[in-house]
């Protein structure tokens, strides 16, 4: 059995406690550029990220090689050819490609998969400040 962590972001983040909001006194956020109306904005970006474990290896070969047959030059660009060893690796790789992050995480068991932890991190764009963090933990 594997496990195998994708951001949706492309960054991740580790939680040692319990899901919380920052106190928003102690956050430090400083106002986009004020539009046009000139009420001035925050610009907060907001990072998701899914712990996965492959539950059945299989099961998730299978649906890699049915996307390896449909599309194998798009495989070809995932690291998928010739000697045509399909690993567990691989495999993922190619589902999450076919699928994206999203997807993943809400057809995980029809693939093979189970989401072991989802974590919510919210910064302020300008000073990377942190305004929330949340962490559920399915295990």
């Amino acid at each position: 059995m594997s496990a195998l962590s994708r951001s949706v972001s492309g960054a991740g983040a580790s939680f040692p406690g319990p899901a919380h909001a920052v106190d928003p006194a102690r956050a430090t956020c400083r106002p986009a550029r004020p539009p046009a109306s000139g009420a001035a904005r925050l610009s907060i970006t907001v990072t998701e990220t899914r712990r996965l474990v492959i539950e059945d290896p299989g099961l998730l070969m299978h649906r890699a090689w049915q996307i390896a047959r449909s599309d194998p030059e798009a495989a070809a660009e995932l690291g998928y050819g010739e000697p045509y060893i399909m690993d567990e690796r691989r495999a993922f790789t190619l589902v999450l490609a076919d699928c994206g992050g999203a997807e993943l995480g809400e057809r995980a068991e029809q693939l093979g998969l189970r989401v072991v932890s989802a974590a919510t991190v919210a910064t302020c764009t300008d000073s990377g400040s942190l305004v929330y963090e949340d962490e559920q933990i399915f295990e």
